[in-house]
């Protein structure tokens, strides 16, 4: 955690997709100060022409409308000032990776809540500083 989930028209044009989430699991890690092993990412694609803004669908992705979608599902200790400087980060390495405008990357950020979390086979409470790159994240089942 945090889990970051892209949700894009196809693009036109080849396009690495294992590059560009790798290049953004490790921009977010570097940029938010979170350790790379806590960063997950996943994309995944529209159909093309299953996508339609302003009444107009479009069938692959383009660099300033049909905004590349990022649901980013992070711990509730962040404060708003560190939520705001982890939405900028996705949307700038996204732009980064892909060509997309940052300003056409729309990020919903959502909180998961300590005890609220199933993972490695136990409910999950944890610290703010258990997701740093200078102290490894230990989790501590409830």
């Amino acid at each position: 955690m945090p889990f970051i989930h892209v949700k894009s028209l196809p693009f036109k044009g080849h396009i690495d997709i294992q590059r560009v989430v790798e290049g953004v699991s490790r921009d977010f890690a570097r940029d938010s100060g979170i350790a790379l092993q806590h960063v997950a990412v996943t994309w995944m694609f529209f159909q093309e022409g299953a996508f339609a803004v302003a009444g107009h669908a479009a069938h692959h992705q383009p660099r300033a409308s049909h905004p590349v979608l990022v649901d980013l599902l992070a711990p509730d200790f962040n404060d708003a000032p560190m939520v705001a400087h982890m939405m900028r980060a996705v949307a700038h390495s996204i732009s980064v990776h892909t060509g997309v405008t940052a300003a056409n990357v729309f990020v919903n950020y959502r909180q998961a809540h300590a005890g609220m979390v199933f993972d490695s086979g136990e409910v999950i409470r944890w610290t703010p500083t258990s997701w740093s790159t200078t102290h490894p994240m230990p989790l501590t089942p409830e």
